[in-house]
């Protein structure tokens, strides 16, 4: 062991409970992924609105991050850190006790609030701990748990879920969180608070518009096109973010710098972000409840292609990326999404080894396109800007997750009302992967160099 990851007993103990921590929301979001059929047969939830489980989780775990800067300042990393990481738990148990629709969206609200805290708070933990010069070194320590838990949680979900109960894989946080509290609760340096004044008006107004927005979409592209009930709220959603994001820029104590978003590269790098993400999120929710559909398919298969997904992704970015890092980021989206609509033609075809190698092309494809949309942004900002791109590219990334949710319900919806066939429903997924694509291309041609003046 080199002398840059030489640690001491108490920071040994440390980065365990980090690694934890950072691995606790990656592995409750790709476990429940594959048993969403299974939880909408046991609360009698339409296979059509079970995905609002997974969109509301996204949606709670944006507006944790939000206020996780609120959070840090007025309470402490350790304060912030212990209280995030018990409401993820609490908010854990209580799903596991769901039993209908509304009980489950609710506590997912909860869940995925404290894991929107928890995630900026781990970080920021060990950046505040071990400093400058091990922070790459440690980070690469907790990534390597990180980045193997997309893969094996789907597998491990599967197998409890099938062969126990699907409420034994929310319950299964509870030792995690405790072992995480036990190593971390006396090594998370209890740094000094501060005050820290949070605009909460544009906080609520943002929150209030997004939620809106999601209703008002689902149901209007769900057939209900001229319910002026719905009308009425995609009218007030757009109100209320034009409400949000001006009185945040009028605002002293700002939410968040959006200055950032006056270079174009950066607003098309954050758009990119959030196409990558809905693309992303909503193929892996569509999968499993279209397959659901069919009462002869194994829970433990569907977990074992979301794994090869995992395995994909790994695979490309620890072969693939290395030798792409000095391509433009945009080029490296474009093809990244392009292969990954190229493996939804496969996954279509059916069948075991369709299926598995469909999975498998697509992780690889997105696995070095989702790290090219996270790390774009930072190459058209400057250093002061740093920070607000960090909480900018989570949240989006979480946004776009959850619009994907709201993508795979339509479809879903559609489908059962045999409105559309399921060979369309794949292929709408397709063509979205493929324009996504191809725009990223196109943004490549015409937007792709960096300013060196930033």
């Amino acid at each position: 062991m080199t002398q840059s990851v030489d640690l001491t007993t108490s920071e040994r103990k440390l980065v365990f409970a980090m690694t934890l921590s950072s691995i606790l929301p990656l592995l409750d979001s790709s476990i429940v992924n594959v048993i969403l059929p299974l939880i909408s047969n046991d609360i009698n939830a339409s296979y059509a609105y079970i995905q609002w489980a997974v969109t509301i989780y996204m949606l709670s775990c944006a507006a944790g991050i939000l206020i996780s800067p609120y959070a840090h300042e007025n309470f402490g990393l350790k304060k912030a850190w212990i209280c995030s990481i018990f409401t993820f738990l609490v908010g854990s148990i209580l799903v596991g006790l769901s039993y209908n629709l509304v009980s489950l969206i609710l506590f997912r609200c909860l869940q995925g609030f404290g894991a929107g805290i928890l995630i900026p708070i781990t970080q920021s933990t060990v950046a505040t701990y071990f400093g400058k010069e091990r922070l790459k070194t440690i980070m690469a320590l907790i990534a390597i748990p990180s980045v193997f838990a997309p893969a094996l949680g789907p597998i491990f979900g599967a197998v409890i879920s099938e062969q126990l109960n699907w409420r034994i894989a929310f319950f299964i946080n509870i030792p995690l969180v405790l072992v995480a509290f036990l190593f971390g609760r006396t090594t998370i340096p209890d740094n000094k608070s501060s005050k820290y004044n949070m605009n909460i008006y544009v906080f609520m107004t943002f929150l209030i518009a997004l939620i809106l927005f999601f209703i008002s979409i689902k149901n209007i592209t769900s057939g209900h096109f001229f319910d002026s009930f719905n009308i009425i709220m995609l009218v007030l959603g757009i109100g209320f973010m034009m409400v949000s994001l001006i009185t945040n820029n009028k605002s002293d104590s700002k939410l968040i710098d959006l200055s950032a978003f006056s270079c174009i590269q950066y607003l098309l790098a954050i758009i990119m972000g959030f196409l990558t993400s809905l693309i992303f999120f909503g193929f892996m929710i569509f999968f499993p409840l279209i397959q659901g559909m069919n009462n002869n398919i194994s829970i433990t298969y569907i977990g074992m292609l979301l794994a090869l997904q995992g395995v994909g992704a790994w695979l490309a970015r620890k072969f693939i990326y290395k030798s792409l890092s000095e391509i433009n980021s945009f080029l490296i989206i474009g093809v990244g999404l392009i292969i990954s609509a190229i493996s939804i033609l496969i996954i279509q075809v059916g069948g075991n080894t369709s299926e598995i190698i469909g999975f498998t092309v697509r992780g690889s494809g997105l696995g070095v396109a989702t790290i090219a949309v996270l790390s774009s942004p930072y190459e058209f900002c400057n250093k002061n800007q740093i920070k607000d791109t960090s909480a900018i590219t989570r949240v989006i990334q979480q946004i776009g997750g959850a619009f994907g949710g709201v993508l795979s319900g339509i479809l879903i919806n559609l489908t059962q009302d045999q409105i559309m066939s399921v060979n369309c429903a794949y292929q709408t997924m397709f063509f979205m992967s493929l324009v996504f694509g191809f725009l990223a291309v196109i943004v490549y041609i015409f937007f792709g160099r960096v300013d060196t003046n930033i």
